[in-house]
């Protein structure tokens, strides 16, 4: 097996380096909190794990070239600890192709319909709950003097009309302990001649 050649290994890691100084001068140009403020929570836990990736295997890279061996230096056992975070969220990125879409509208109209109708009600204020207690009371304070001016309830009052007497040409009616009497013609003739009667022993003394 034939060794690569030093010079050769040393050519290829500084275009190595510079391919990576190329990548990073975007994230380089502004500040870490507004390179990730508008990503989603999962692209930004994989930048922060590729990003510390990097700079541990950069770390890495420098210990070797300074004839260090990595493997015995705590950055090894700080890779493998990066390594499990980053299978984690491919793991999670995994499922999140996966995933069914749940659709929203039918959602809100299950819940809808499975929440009583008194609750969709918007909620009322202390305030508004005074006004109505207020309309209430005063709607009834009007009930009750409308009934005490009709002097019985209106619900009654068919009853009423029902029970008047309903008068014959000829009769009359006289009240005898608070009832309503007729009277028939025979008596009615028979009162006005005991009046004739009386006026005429009257004018005679």
């Amino acid at each position: 097996m034939t060794e690569t050649s030093p010079k050769t290994t040393l050519s290829a890691l500084n275009e190595s380096l510079d391919a990576l100084e190329a990548a990073l001068a975007p994230l380089e140009a502004k500040p870490w909190s507004q390179t990730v403020e508008n990503l989603l929570p999962l692209e930004r836990i994989k930048i922060d794990v590729l990003g510390a990736y990097l700079i541990n295997d950069l770390v890495w890279v420098y210990l070797k070239m300074k004839g260090v061996d990595p493997a015995k230096h705590d950055v090894t056992a700080e890779l493998e600890r990066i390594k499990t975070y980053y299978s984690k969220v491919s793991s999670a990125e995994g499922h999140e192709e996966i995933r069914p879409k749940v659709d929203a509208a039918a959602a809100h109209r299950f819940v809808a319909n499975s929440i009583p109708r008194a609750q969709h009600l918007p909620p009322t204020t202390s305030a508004e709950l005074a006004a109505n207690q207020r309309a209430l009371r005063i709607a009834e304070e009007e009930e009750e003097e409308s009934i005490r001016r009709l002097g019985k309830p209106s619900r009654f009052r068919h009853i009423q009309e029902r029970g008047k007497l309903k008068l014959i040409p000829g009769q009359e009616v006289e009240t005898i302990g608070g009832e309503d009497v007729m009277i028939g013609e025979d008596r009615q003739r028979e009162a006005e001649k005991f009046l004739r009667e009386f006026a005429n022993e009257v004018e005679g003394k």
